[in-house]
């Protein structure tokens, strides 16, 4: 009982019942009129059907038009009031002004970095082309792979992540979708502490939502006025914004500029597993030491003015590269370098018509040969990833993915669940994670080509969140991410054509209305 009250008057319920009620007013309101006169119910109907018209000539993918155009036909009025709330991702034009700039300061420092393309193309013309996609969509360069780690659990990036931390000398960028209290961001936030005595410069991002369960109201100005400078990014309010839905869902650790973390590890217990809330928490995470790294410095720079709005000399966080006396610098490549290894950060945003998550992962999977593992917590897919997936296994290519066994959310692990039977038809391998729950977001393919990252294959985290992962080619640490799947399969459950066809027909049903609309949750 306690437990229930303390939920029903969290910051999270009273902000969503009081959106609600906004909503709820505003649909009563426009419904009245348009029963009490004709000539309002008349142009909500020329309204939905110029908005259907908008819908299907719109940039985007059909299996996101097609359950608003559906909603509006079927009920206008709401219908059209839902898509004008919902239906678009927008910032403020200020907003989008201040964002613009600072993508357009980070582009240009982009172009005189380095890259590494040339190298690959000459070694291979497939590769090269993902390394174009993702530098054209991003303005991202290609790396040459200096030294890169992957963690195949969160206790063992945890402890990493304290060892790098304590060694920071400049600065310490810190971005995440969840932060809460306990042994993980305390141990964190001492070393912080001990740093912005140091004389580091020290900022931290969370996304509002994301921690609005997690951490009190008003934790950033608590945090920012204890000496680290904090941003809570798109604050949940009481108010319907379009921007509401698209949420910060990146991982985001840069040290100095020189070493970077990210993948789906946030700064919490249970990802440590020292909570236990859904079984087992599986996660990945992978650390970049070189100069990619320095990517991850300016694709934090770029939310944190969105906000802060700074006059940052950008280069200035740019680390040493000469070696020199410089405790900071990044090392100069060995002589018995032999190359043949790149590494390539990218970010995505839901603010332009670039989806770059998907299109990476479509790239990888429309290029594998022999095999492709996936780990992903939600698998809410659109026709072109479905259609990808089940290509390749139709090519002999062994598709194999694991998702988890305990839900997190019941909806949307039904949702994923609704997606296994044209999956499993199409010759792709589907395993349940029987201790817990997957929360890792890797793919992996024939030993030379691989990502982790934030993205999640479902409809939220390609179209509607900030997003970010290292594209891998021919990395030293591809075999690690390649044993930690097989190792991982070893407590996994295959879903089978037998068992399912004994789900009972309400549930698949309900699982085929869920599917319907899921591209609008």
């Amino acid at each position: 009982m306690r437990k229930l009250l303390k939920l029903l008057m969290s910051r999270f319920s009273v902000v969503s019942v009081l959106i609600l009620i906004q909503l709820f007013v505003m649909l009563l309101s426009v419904f009245y009129l348009s029963r009490n006169y004709a000539f309002i119910s008349a142009i909500f109907w020329l309204l939905g059907f110029v908005m259907i018209l908008g819908i299907i000539n719109k940039h985007t993918n059909p299996t996101v038009k097609l359950p608003w155009a559906l909603l509006i036909a079927l009920v206008p009025v709401f219908g059209c009031m839902l898509y004008i709330v919902f239906g678009s991702a927008k910032l403020r034009r200020k907003e989008q002004a201040v964002l613009l700039k600072h993508v357009e300061r980070t582009s240009r420092i982009y172009e005189t970095e380095d890259s590494a393309i040339d190298k690959l193309e000459k070694i291979d013309i497939h590769g090269a082309s993902q390394s174009f996609y993702i530098t054209n969509a991003t303005a991202i360069p290609l790396y040459e792979e200096e030294t890169t780690q992957y963690f195949s659990s969160g206790e063992s990036f945890f402890e990493m992540l304290v060892q790098e931390l304590k060694k920071a000398e400049k600065y310490i960028f810190i971005e995440y979708f969840i932060i809460q209290h306990g042994i993980m961001w305390n141990t964190i936030l001492d070393i912080l502490h001990s740093k912005i005595d140091d004389g580091v410069d020290v900022r931290v991002i969370y996304d509002d939502v994301g921690s609005v369960a997690t951490l009190p109201y008003g934790y950033a100005e608590k945090l920012s006025k204890s000496g680290i400078p904090c941003v809570s990014f798109n604050p949940y309010r009481p108010a319907l914004r379009t921007i509401l839905h698209n949420r910060d869902h990146r991982k985001i650790c840069v040290i100095d500029g020189h070493t970077a973390f990210t993948g789906g590890i946030n700064l919490a217990d249970e990802y440590i597993n020292c909570v236990n809330r859904f079984g087992h928490w599986k996660d990945s995470a992978i650390m970049l030491n070189g100069r990619a790294a320095f990517s991850f410095t300016l694709a934090f720079l770029e939310l944190w003015n969105l906000y802060r709005n700074s006059d940052d000399d950008y280069n200035a966080f740019r680390p040493e590269t000469d070696g020199g006396s410089d405790a900071n610098s990044v090392p100069p490549l060995s002589a018995n370098f032999m190359g043949g290894a790149f590494v390539q950060p990218y970010v995505d945003s839901p603010l332009d018509d670039e989806l770059t998550g998907e299109q990476v992962f479509l790239n990888i999977i429309n290029q594998s040969a022999e095999y492709l593992y996936i780990t992903t917590p939600y698998l809410i897919i659109d026709n072109e990833l479905s259609t990808a997936l089940c290509l390749a296994a139709k090519r002999n290519v062994d598709v194999r993915i694991i998702t988890p066994f305990i839900p997190d959310k019941w909806l949307v692990h039904e949702m994923t669940r609704s997606y296994y039977y044209e999956l499993v038809a199409g010759g792709v391998r589907i395993y349940e994670y029987t201790p817990g729950f997957m929360h890792a977001k890797n793919m992996v393919s024939d030993d030379l080509t691989a990502t982790v990252g934030t993205f999640n294959m479902d409809y939220r985290s390609l179209y509607h969140h900030f997003e970010c992962g290292v594209w891998l080619y021919n990395s030293s640490v591809i075999k690690d991410i390649k044993a930690d799947f097989l190792n991982t399969l070893d407590v996994c459950r295959e879903i089978t054509p037998e068992y399912l066809s004994q789900t009972n027909v309400a549930k698949r049903l309900v699982r085929s209305l869920f599917k319907i609309f899921a591209p609008l949750l």
